[in-house]
């Protein structure tokens, strides 16, 4: 089963997640989180969904990755449960929650999926090195 706890982050994304979380509270968004680490078995699984299993596609790879710990998902929690939409704003500042989310994410030195060629708005992940 996939994790949600932030020890199996590597500890760069441990630190920037910590970072993270506080501009969240900071701002009053809240959230959870919703995957850390997951295995390769379980990877391949969620990119059969919507391909070879029944489902809607979730995933665009199998070489995610939060195989390796450095990536993490969240909710936006709205009326205490996760909210997937991607235009609701819980505290009405006129930026949908996702989409400030991702603001403060790279503000704190992560790569955010909602910048991805097929957007991904609740992934987080450590930038890539540059050669």
């Amino acid at each position: 089963m996939a994790s949600r706890n932030i020890d199996d982050l590597v500890l760069e994304l441990q630190k920037l997640y910590w970072k993270f979380s506080f501009a969240m509270a900071k701002v009053g968004l809240t959230f959870m989180v919703t995957c850390t680490e997951r295995s390769q078995e379980e990877q391949d699984e969620l990119y059969a969904q919507g391909r070879t299993k029944p489902g809607r596609k979730v995933t665009w790879t199998r070489k995610s990755r939060h195989i390796r710990g450095e990536a993490f998902d969240i909710a936006i929690v709205k009326g205490g449960k996760p909210c997937w939409d991607p235009k609701v704003d819980v505290n009405n500042d006129d930026i949908p929650d996702y989409d400030q989310a991702g603001k403060i994410g790279e503000s704190v030195g992560l790569a955010w999926g909602g910048l991805f060629g097929t957007p991904d708005r609740p992934h987080f992940e450590l930038k890539r090195k540059e050669a």
